[in-house]
């Protein structure tokens, strides 16, 4: 007599049967779900990865449209096989040319912003007509969420090998003391620290993202948009318990020991990144770029009351603290507070970010752009930025 297979009990089938089921619910609730998306909201891919090396790029090869919630449109955007907005750069630059890199964050990077029209372009165009027939390259190294600490790691696994003959690092004072510090942020981004000598240490590099989140960012709008709700919930939360955001806290006179360790740790950061550029040979340095509480008298005022009577704040504060780490680290400067605030004041003598910012607050708009774009041009040519441009 032959044995068989003992018949399956008949409540592991139906338990087998339920399970598939349901998963064939939860797929096409899923799929319905990914349609409704796509027809009713226009969300886009998400561009940014994760990257152990430089703490976060976009996706190396993009190129389409993207839709930007602040902008209210699409626009085109494209990165390169380095994952940073822009052409394909030459390892060499072209003989008798000029190279200039910027790093920054998602100001400088400007995705909200067609590409010719962000300051990086505007730069390298009034540059190229400056002086004709000479090859310009100003290259964008800016990604959204990047600290100074990325932007030291950026240098030497992706800057440093194009060669550049300048360096500008373009700080945001809206987050960058905060996205610098762990003691204020928890983002998954680059971090250094200070050891007891005041030097820098690297901290723990961010995990790289997955494949399969990867792969959910450019093809599934609905995990796309469930990120952006929750973050928005998040942002939501925290405006209604009051207080103000860590990277806010570059406003205040006095911040306590975690904004003071911030400090410090920003001016090792950017004395770091100026020995290492011109150690290279190439010339280094900082732009200030405002947020629009620094320009815009309803905006600082809601922030003041934000913040309330146990923190004061000080709108010239970050002006005058990167101000004096300049000065010491002997570092060339533009701060940009003072042409974006006259811009912004009207005829009434009230100012109004409305034309310089996305919104009134966000990211850079083209008018924010240009302002930007025409000042830079004149500290790298004229005496302010101390010859790092000069001509053949």
């Amino acid at each position: 007599m032959v044995q068989g297979h003992p018949p399956r009990p008949r409540h592991w089938t139906g338990l087998l049967a339920n399970l598939g089921l349901a998963l064939a619910s939860l797929a096409l609730s899923l799929l319905a779900a990914e349609a409704a998306v796509r027809l009713l909201s226009p969300v886009s891919p998400a561009l940014l990865v994760t990257d152990p090396g430089v703490g976060k790029r976009y996706v190396p090869g993009f190129r389409g449209r993207v839709f930007v919630d602040e902008a209210g449109r699409e626009v085109e955007v494209r990165i390169n096989s380095a994952g940073f907005r822009g052409p394909e750069w030459a390892r060499r630059k072209a003989p008798g040319g000029l190279r200039v890199a910027v790093v920054g964050d998602s100001m400088t990077a400007g995705i909200a912003t067609e590409e010719e029209r962000t300051f990086v372009r505007r730069l390298e165009s009034a540059l190229a007509a400056r002086w004709p027939g000479r090859p310009v390259e100003v290259m964008n190294f800016g990604v959204s969420s990047a600290s100074t600490g990325a932007e030291l790691v950026t240098w030497r696994e992706a800057v440093a090998a194009y060669a550049p003959d300048v360096v500008l690092l373009a700080f945001f004072t809206g987050n960058d003391l905060g996205d610098n510090c762990s003691r204020l942020t928890r983002a998954p981004r680059v971090y250094f620290e200070l050891d007891g000598e005041g030097r820098l240490v690297p901290g723990r590099p961010p995990a790289p993202t997955p494949a399969l989140a990867r792969w959910l960012d450019l093809h599934s709008r609905l995990y796309v948009w469930q990120k952006v709700a929750t973050r928005q919930l998040r942002g939501t939360t925290r405006s209604a318990a009051g207080g103000i955001e860590p990277g806010q806290k570059i406003f205040a006179r006095d911040g306590g020991p975690d904004v003071e360790y911030a400090w410090d740790l920003t001016g090792a950061l950017l004395r770091g990144l100026r020995d290492e550029v011109e150690a290279s040979g190439a010339g280094f340095g900082l732009v200030v770029v405002p947020c629009a509480e620094q320009v815009d008298d309803a905006l600082w005022t809601g922030l003041r009351r934000q913040a309330g009577a146990g923190l004061a704040l000080d709108r010239e504060e970050p002006s005058r603290r990167l101000g004096e780490i300049a000065a010491r680290a002997g570092i060339p400067t533009l701060d940009l507070t003072p042409l974006f605030a006259a811009a912004a004041r009207g005829p009434g003598g009230s100012a109004s970010a409305e034309t310089l910012y996305l919104l009134g607050r966000f990211h850079l708009s083209d008018e924010g752009h240009r302002v930007a774009a025409d000042a830079i041009e004149r500290f790298l040519t004229d005496g302010a930025g101390r010859g790092l441009v000069a001509p053949r």
